[in-house]
């Protein structure tokens, strides 16, 4: 008897088709998202491929890591914009799509039309208008010319010493990707399937400045906000409780016993050193946080003889908040990940295999239908992939292919 087997869940934007313009860490980002909600990416590069091929870190074989978690899910096409067949070509994949994402440097040269053909999101350092617009800039610059380098280094202790800088690694470019993907789906409903599709202009700078509420609010409230110096008076304080970092034999915990009930079962897990009796230095919240500094230091004497997990676990019998700091290692080894699988192994031509973030949620439909996640996907492979699909948009059009226009044809 033949038994019918239902197609795999492809997720909730499986109908939604996406062109992918230019090269741009929150470009590729927030399509990546939209590929793992089953929207169907297509992704241009140039005849000598995107620019962040070049990027680290590399595979033995010398493919970006980067890349590929970028890219993985989408459909890659090599496709030279500079010339009029390829125009051409970019125009009948826009034809096809439901959105465009795309940086402005990739856009420059499309007429007006072409460009609102579907609904469209533009990314730029500066946005498409104001005396600011196509300044050179790079995603260092935008986050200190926006003023957000400067707020994420506040407080420290030296200021001079510690002149401020850019988000570790690609931070402040995978937040510009979550709100490309939010932008992105907002401009499709927008559209509604009726062309011309509305006109997304998103500023990277804008977007920074508009992540500065903290700061905004202080200097609403009449606070010093060009003050980068730390108020030893104030203490080691964090969202409104004590938090202080204590290092261990093998990594380091953070631990919150804020409250004076919490103290007290701490100190049980620390065995009630002698110093926990002196009221002058730990007797209630008030006169912890005047010392918090010299807490720290004591409680590290205990600490750097315990292993993090032993600690984490001890606190966690005591009702006492305390995690551990966790290293990349330790989250790939993380057991509550692992059951969510949360991780996918992105396997490369070279046969490396790495593990990889996938969708940072479950998700299931009313049906019960669940997207798939925690499996293998193989990585973006250099030849594309996707010159089948301009194969057949050269047939549909009567154009012959030039190797000046499509890559690899």
């Amino acid at each position: 008897m033949n038994r019918f087997t239902p197609p795999p869940f492809r997720g909730p934007l499986a109908d939604l088709k996406v062109l992918e313009l230019g090269s741009d860490i929150s470009v590729a980002f927030g399509a990546r998202l939209l590929a793992d909600l089953g929207a169907e990416v297509v992704k241009v590069e140039p005849p000598e491929g995107d620019a962040l091929r070049g990027q680290g870190p590399f595979t033995p074989g010398g493919e970006s890591a980067l890349f590929a978690y970028l890219n993985c899910g989408k459909t890659l096409v090599s496709l030279d914009g500079e010339t009029a067949g390829g125009w051409h070509l970019l125009g009948e994949l826009a034809g096809r799509s439901d959105l465009v994402i795309a940086t402005d440097r990739a856009l420059r040269g499309a007429a007006p039309d072409w460009v609102q053909r579907p609904a469209t999101l533009v990314v730029s350092a500066q946005g498409l208008s104001g005396p600011g617009t196509g300044r050179p800039s790079s995603s260092f610059i935008q986050q200190h010319a926006s003023g957000f380098a400067f707020h994420q280094a506040s407080p420290v202790t030296d200021p001079e010493a510690t002149p401020p800088v850019g988000c570790a690694d690609w931070e402040g470019d995978m937040a510009g990707g979550l709100v490309v993907a939010i932008a992105a789906l907002w401009a499709v409903e927008a559209a509604d399937g009726a062309r011309p599709g509305p006109l997304v202009d998103l500023s990277h700078e804008d977007l920074l400045v508009y992540m500065l509420v903290e700061p905004f609010a202080d200097w609403q409230a009449g606070m010093d906000v060009t003050n980068r110096r730390r108020d030893p008076s104030k203490g080691l304080t964090i969202a409104g409780g004590l938090v202080w970092y204590l290092p261990c034999a093998d990594g380091a915990v953070m631990v919150s016993p804020r409250e004076d009930h919490q103290w007290a079962r701490w100190c049980e897990v620390m065995g009630h050193p002698g110093w926990t009796r002196d009221a002058s230095l730990c007797g209630d919240r008030v006169v912890r946080t005047g010392n918090a500094a010299r807490l720290q230091e004591l409680m590290a004497q205990w600490s750097t003889t315990q292993r993090n997990r032993d600690v984490v676990e001890a606190a966690k019998q005591a009702r006492v908040a305390c995690f551990p700091v966790s290293t990349p290692r330790d989250l790939i080894e993380n057991v509550q990940l692992r059951a969510r699988q949360f991780f996918n192994d992105v396997r490369f031509a070279d046969g490396t295999a790495l593990p990889m973030p996938a969708l940072p949620f479950r998700f299931v439909s009313q049906s019960g239908d669940e997207l798939a996640r925690g499996g293998e996907m193989a990585a973006p492979a250099r030849t594309g992939g996707g010159q089948a699909l301009l194969a057949a948009l050269l047939a549909e059009s009567g154009m012959t292919a030039k190797r000046s226009a499509v890559g690899g044809l």
